[in-house]
């Protein structure tokens, strides 16, 4: 893979374009395979690794940094815990849950990365952190299963830690694309390997449609999506760039009510567009505090 040190930003929309479209199908696609969550997971990143493998043996000298395979236990265990929440509650509530990484990534920036942090930034994380915390509220979580929730709130957790390690290999440490990505998807595939052995989770048989549904989240989501982002991590912050999906929340949401029929009421909606807002103050924060 070619990289090129400076991107214009009419090729940066381009990317950030495809990583939202391809971002937002995953959770559809999670759903129309009927397999469990930590079943896709599984073949998620093991199909991604085997088309991914091919061009990162081709190089010659493949290498691979330990804390790739760090960043691989942190994905994969991410892929777990959220897809397994998308089978207990709506679309629209956990990809809204699960995209709060930026929160996340806001204090590992400031503590790891040394970047400045604004007020507005610190706003945003205390609206974020109080939406989170009345989804838990039974007034408005009704109808949810609070493990779903949980799941998701952990998912979104974990995604963070990915995204972090994945900046210092990519940004600090100057590791390659396929050098990073092959490494990490394969160490993700292992930790979920290891989780359906542990709680006894059937990997193998299921029906071709589920395999399609299998290959489709490598194909879409996982190249056109993380690895996309694990491109980008060399040259954008982490906060900016994982803030792309901001928008998954929307566009997943518009297929799971198309192809699903999945709705949510007010209360659900009002608490949702109150983080994902927690979300733009936090990322437009980042003007003021540089």
């Amino acid at each position: 893979v070619i990289e090129v040190m400076l991107l214009s930003k009419k090729m940066l929309v381009i990317y950030y374009l495809i990583i939202w479209l391809s971002i937002s199908s995953a959770s559809i696609l999670v759903l129309l395979s009927r397999a469990p969550g930590s079943v896709c997971a599984f073949w998620r990143l093991t199909l991604s690794v085997l088309l991914l493998i091919p061009t990162w043996l081709y190089r010659g000298k493949p290498y691979f940094h330990p804390l790739s395979l760090l960043a691989g236990m942190f994905l994969g265990l991410h892929f777990v815990f959220w897809m397994e929440s998308l089978y207990l509650i709506p679309v629209v509530v956990s990809t809204v849950l699960v995209v709060t990484y930026p929160f996340y990534n806001l204090f590992f920036d400031y503590y790891l990365f040394h970047e400045k942090v604004s007020y507005i930034q610190v706003v945003g994380l205390i609206m974020g952190f109080t939406g989170i915390v009345l989804y838990y509220n039974p007034v408005v979580s009704t109808g949810l299963d609070i493990v779903g929730i949980t799941y998701a709130v952990i998912g979104g957790f974990l995604a963070s830690l990915y995204f972090t390690t994945g900046r210092y290999l990519r940004s600090r440490a100057r590791v390659e694309l396929s050098d990073y990505v092959v490494p990490t998807y394969l160490s993700g595939a292992l930790t979920t390997l290891v989780y359906n052995l542990v709680y006894g989770v059937d990997l193998i048989n299921y029906h071709i449609k589920t395999y399609v549904f299998f290959l489709l989240l490598a194909l879409i989501p996982m190249l056109g999506g993380h690895t996309l982002i694990n491109y980008l991590l060399k040259q954008v912050k982490t906060t900016t760039l994982t803030s792309i999906a901001l928008g998954e929340p929307v566009g997943a949401g518009i297929l799971a009510y198309l192809i699903l029929g999945q709705t949510i009421d007010w209360p659900k909606i009002v608490l949702s567009v109150l983080i994902l807002g927690s979300i733009v103050l936090i990322i437009h924060g980042e003007k003021t505090s540089t």
